[in-house]
């Protein structure tokens, strides 16, 4: 009887068959994990990152090269060129502000020097003629006013003339009601009954004015500064210079009046 074919030894069997299994049972341990949860970025969370993060494309300047952006016209651009596009545009309005500060300071200095010439000369004129002379030529002339006039209230000692009306103050404030105020000056667009009674040489359809209140120990009287031009004076411009032509003729106009 041949010898039998001897076999491999059963522990190397063991351990194969032992291998195979550890296998499979890693595999399934494996298979049975639960996935990691991913998190998924969120639009406002990526821009609050780079605004926290400004030097971000300094680091990864690559990455602005592949960035495409959307443009108004239909073609794209890179973030860089709109980045300049927007730079640009921003300049460009400092500029525009820039330029309407610089013309509003030019206006003001010249509104500065008017109206400090203005006090001079009504310091230096001597009778209320020659003071309201002074103002009817500053306003018409320099600050380029189509009328002007200065209104007195119940001071019958004055004489009406082409340069002073006098009103009764009762009368003045049922015709022109809110418009009359001793605190502060009023510009508005008027009707025309209101244009013809403060200025009654009056001929135009239309226009505004500004009614700066004349006051010193008591009201006693308006200073009115008319145009042609509806939209001139209006109630959201700035007073600071007409307030203080109004204090300063106050002043120099009490002088001369039963107060």
């Amino acid at each position: 009887m041949a010898p039998r074919e001897r076999c491999w030894p059963c522990h190397d069997d063991g351990a194969s068959n032992y291998s195979l299994r550890r296998n499979h049972n890693t595999m399934t341990d494996a298979a049975i994990e639960e996935p990691k949860t991913q998190t998924t970025l969120t639009a406002s969370q990526v821009s609050e990152f780079l605004i926290k993060n400004p030097n971000f494309f300094h680091e990864y300047e690559y990455l602005l090269a592949d960035l495409i952006l959307p443009h108004p016209s239909g073609s794209a651009t890179s973030l860089v060129e709109r980045q300049a596009k927007v730079l640009r545009e921003r300049n460009s309005e400092l500029r525009q502000r820039l330029g309407d500060l610089i013309a509003v300071a030019r206006d003001n200095d010249l509104l500065l020097k008017l109206t400090k010439k203005l006090g001079l000369n009504l310091l230096e004129a001597e009778s209320l003629e020659d003071k309201a002379r002074v103002l009817h030529h500053s306003l018409r002339n320099e600050f380029k006013a189509d009328c002007a006039n200065i209104i007195l209230f119940d001071q019958p000692q004055i004489k009406t003339t082409a340069l002073i009306t006098q009103l009764s103050s009762e009368a003045a404030k049922s015709v022109l009601g809110k418009l009359v105020r001793f605190d502060r000056p009023t510009c508005s667009a008027l009707r025309l009954n209101e244009l013809q009674y403060l200025f009654p040489q009056y001929e135009k359809d239309e226009g505004s004015a500004a009614i700066i209140p004349l006051s010193h120990k008591q009201e006693f009287g308006l200073l009115v500064v008319g145009n042609f031009d509806a939209q001139h004076f209006s109630s959201d411009m700035e007073t600071t210079f007409i307030k203080y032509i109004g204090e300063v003729a106050s002043r120099c106009i009490a002088q001369h009046l039963d107060l």
